[in-house]
């Protein structure tokens, strides 16, 4: 059972909620400048399939290793990775490299390249490889992104020095919290959900990186998840909806937590009856924003993004929302 004063903490919402941005768009990380090259100098374009898996293979050592247990701390690993020497290696199979995409997203607190694949067995392949040192951890199966920083990268090293880093947001192509279609609103077919599920994914990332930067927090936290999958979903579905952001969290439609959901993975330090506590709270603060969308709808507008994702930081878990900043004239 946590203490009352981590309890607070965990309902209190992020600390620098209420300190001035800066001006936005923030200039973009140097080390973005070799993934525009790689997409043919031009940031808006998408490169697909067996070249992309080959120039990253070539700059990260890391898809080379084998993925086994131990792997991380051998001599191989040494040289391939932190060296950056080159030595015979037996690398894991793809399943669908050719379908693997490349794109660059753009976002007012730094854009990011994107790594897309539609095979799960992909998608963990790259997981393990890129944030797992490729250590063969087990992955939850309803994980579908993961945002990737720290990565060291020989492409970058080579140019920009040996401090430089990657980041990157790798995504499996798949239904948004492993819900159907016939439960989001509008009437979506499974192709349009799948395709939005990737909008929503991708938004969701995006936005747990915008409050590392601006804000210096990035948590496991339901009312991070609340944050994210309200900008995820206005810009995904045009409008934020309680009881679809309940079931991709992992809740029945009583929105008792059901075993295993996602939801777990925000609760780890609370107890039992926190967690149902926690869940209830959230499921409030969902309700509260759908309604207060509705009611001003400005606050969809896609330039209205950064001023409602302020809004949606200034909140804690176990109070109602605070008004929405004034109509924009």
């Amino acid at each position: 059972m946590a203490s009352p004063e981590a309890l607070n903490t965990y309902y209190q919402g992020f600390t620098r909620a209420f300190e001035p941005w800066p001006p936005l768009p923030l200039a973009p990380e140097p080390e973005l400048a070799w993934w525009i090259e790689l997409l043919g100098n031009d940031p808006g374009a998408q490169r697909q399939g067996e070249p992309v898996r080959a120039a990253l293979v070539q700059s990260l050592p890391q898809l080379r290793l084998p993925q086994a247990s131990g792997i991380s701390s051998s001599d191989l690993y040494k040289a391939l990775v932190l060296r950056g020497e080159d030595h015979e290696s037996e690398p894991p199979q793809w399943q669908q490299s050719e379908a693997l995409q490349l794109w660059i997203a753009p976002h007012p607190c730094g854009a990011m390249p994107v790594l897309q694949t539609p095979s799960w067995d992909d998608f963990a392949l790259l997981v393990r490889a890129l944030a797992h040192r490729a250590e063969p951890v087990p992955l939850a199966d309803g994980v579908h992104a993961q945002a990737i920083s720290g990565l060291i990268h020989w492409g970058l090293i080579e140019r920009l020095g040996r401090q430089s880093r990657a980041r990157l947001i790798v995504l499996h192509q798949a239904p948004y919290g492993s819900v159907k279609a016939r439960h989001v609103p509008g009437g979506l077919s499974d192709a349009a959900w799948l395709e939005a599920s990737t909008t929503l994914r991708l938004e969701h990332e995006l936005t747990h990186l915008a409050t590392k930067r601006l804000l210096g927090e990035m948590r496991l936290n339901l009312l991070d998840e609340l944050v994210a999958d309200g900008m995820g979903m206005v810009a995904a579905l045009g409008g934020f909806d309680a009881a679809l952001f309940g079931r991709c969290l992992g809740l029945g439609d009583d929105d008792q937590p059901i075993a295993k959901g996602r939801w777990l993975s925000y609760t780890k330090e609370l107890s039992a009856d926190e967690s149902t506590q926690a869940v209830a709270l959230v499921m409030a603060r969902a309700r509260e924003l759908q309604a207060q969308l509705q009611q001003h709808p400005w606050l969809l507008q896609p330039e209205q993004a950064m001023p409602r994702l302020q809004w949606l930081c200034q909140q804690r878990l176990d109070a109602s929302l605070s008004p929405p900043p004034a109509t924009p004239h």
